[in-house]
């Protein structure tokens, strides 16, 4: 389910809180999502971004030109919590996409059902 979906017009900001809550800083995610605050992170981050003329890679390959200033720097292939300990892994530009908050959701859900579905 997108979390945005979960709130009418009015209360849509609290979908990024409850999301905060339930994903990013739970005890399990806290030291993953504490490696998206570091320096190593913020320079891949901006050289990816850099790398794709701050366009989302979903949206370029249909030809269409987005700018949104909502980009999301993906890990395409590895998770986060796959590489983390890796340190060449963990810096590997190729395993990295930049996508629109819209493609990105889709990419993160669409994953999040296939682990389902191998469960």
């Amino acid at each position: 389910m997108d979390w945005a979906e979960r709130y009418c017009e009015k209360h849509k900001g609290y979908a990024d809180k409850q999301y905060n809550k339930d994903v990013r800083y739970n005890r399990e995610n806290s030291k993953l999502y504490s490696y998206y605050h570091s320096r190593e992170w913020k320079l891949l981050r901006e050289q990816k971004l850099r790398e794709s003329n701050y366009h989302c890679a979903v949206c370029a390959s249909q030809g269409r030109l987005n700018k949104s200033h909502r980009l999301v720097v993906h890990h395409k292939f590895k998770e986060l919590r796959d590489v983390l300990n890796d340190d060449q892994a963990r810096t590997d530009l190729n395993n990295l996409e930049v996508l629109c908050q819209y493609h990105h959701n889709q990419a993160t859900f669409r994953k999040e059902e296939e682990n389902n579905d191998k469960v």
